[in-house]
């Protein structure tokens, strides 16, 4: 068999988004390449910073941009944010392929997007082109997505596909460490919209509790500064190798996230939720779309934005039957393992 490609068109790239559609491709002898639309700002600051790999990689995506204007009948998974300005610059190049828009935004009535500028009749035009004309398919990551784009837009439904985000086939629990008992931990940014100073703070001040954090970000100090000082948190800074990362998960009970909503943005999925489930930890995060798909009053706990000490102490009445939870949150995690969310994609391969 030929091997054909499929490319993804990102802003900057999403890796860990495909690994379903990877698992299917993989299947079926199919290339599957990234390509990124923001090479100018990137290429500027590889210069900056002296990076040739980063610098290379732009004039790649500016190769493959330039190609689309004398080619036709790519197939391109094509994410960019909900009405984005760009599109109507992006469009001359995507108009003779073959378009597959990938979302996880969950409103399209345009009351609440991340992006603001240079907005139009002629934008919001663009972006009703893309959606009922354009894009063979659609498909979006969570129920209440496409449910907002089926209200807002002229499209069939059986245009429209969910396909959550999958959990990476390389998170495997480690059986033989022991948990730590009411040990929470946090995977992700440290940046103020994912509610680290809260998380903090509320530890602090319930000790009976264990918190660790892992990531990177701009609150880095904070929670530095928070572990020193606390006995009951501990930061583990950014861990890259998938096996330390597993064996982290694996010693904790309870899995968390405290979002916060702002005018930009909320918490559309939660991946280290699904890896955090895939290690039998109980999910733990506020009311927002993603994680209201993921969670259920079986595998963990949903609490309102702001109210996380109050669920915490739900969650010590009710911790002698918390193993419970434990197993129907493994069991649920199934449902996002490569193969299965990999059939998922198959309208692709028409």
């Amino acid at each position: 068999m030929n091997r054909t490609e499929i490319y993804i068109l990102h802003k900057n790239g999403a890796d860990s988004h495909y690994i379903g559609l990877q698992s299917l491709l993989d299947s079926k002898s199919i290339q599957l390449k990234y390509r990124e639309f923001s090479i100018a700002s990137q290429a500027f600051k590889s210069i900056l910073k002296l990076d040739f790999n980063t610098f290379k990689k732009q004039l790649i995506n500016l190769f493959f941009l330039s190609s689309l204007l004398f080619t036709k009948n790519k197939k391109i998974v094509f994410g960019i944010a909900p009405f984005d300005h760009k599109l109507s610059f992006l469009l001359k190049f995507l108009k003779n392929h073959k378009i597959y828009y990938h979302t996880s935004w969950s409103c399209w009535d345009k009351s609440f997007h991340p992006k603001t500028k240079k907005l139009n009749q002629d934008v919001f035009d663009d972006w009703k082109y893309l959606l009922e004309t354009l894009a063979i398919e659609i498909y979006t990551v969570t129920k209440v997505s496409k449910e907002s784009l089926l209200k807002n837009y002229d499209l069939n439904k059986n245009k429209v596909h969910i396909v959550n985000h999958s959990v990476d086939h390389e998170f495997r629990p480690t059986i033989d460490i022991k948990k730590i008992n009411k040990s929470f931990i946090y995977v992700g940014r440290l940046l103020e919209e994912k509610g680290i100073y809260e998380l903090l703070k509320v530890f602090s001040q319930n000790k009976k509790f264990k918190l660790s954090i892992v990531g990177k970000g701009k609150l880095k100090n904070l929670v530095e500064k928070f572990a020193d000082s606390c006995p009951n948190i501990t930061y583990h800074n950014y861990i890259s190798k998938r096996n330390d990362l597993s064996k982290l998960l694996s010693s904790h009970e309870f899995i968390i996230l405290n979002s916060k909503r702002n005018n930009k943005w909320e918490e559309l999925f939660g991946m280290s939720l699904i890896e955090g489930m895939a290690h039998g930890l109980i999910p733990v995060a506020p009311m927002h779309p993603g994680p209201k798909e993921i969670i259920d009053t079986k595998t963990g706990y949903l609490f309102k934005e702001g109210n996380l000490e109050n669920c915490l102490h739900k969650i010590d009445l009710e911790y002698p039957e918390c193993k419970v939870k434990s197993k129907f949150s493994r069991l649920k995690v199934n449902s996002y393992k490569p193969e299965i969310i990999a059939s998922l994609w198959e309208p692709i391969l028409k």
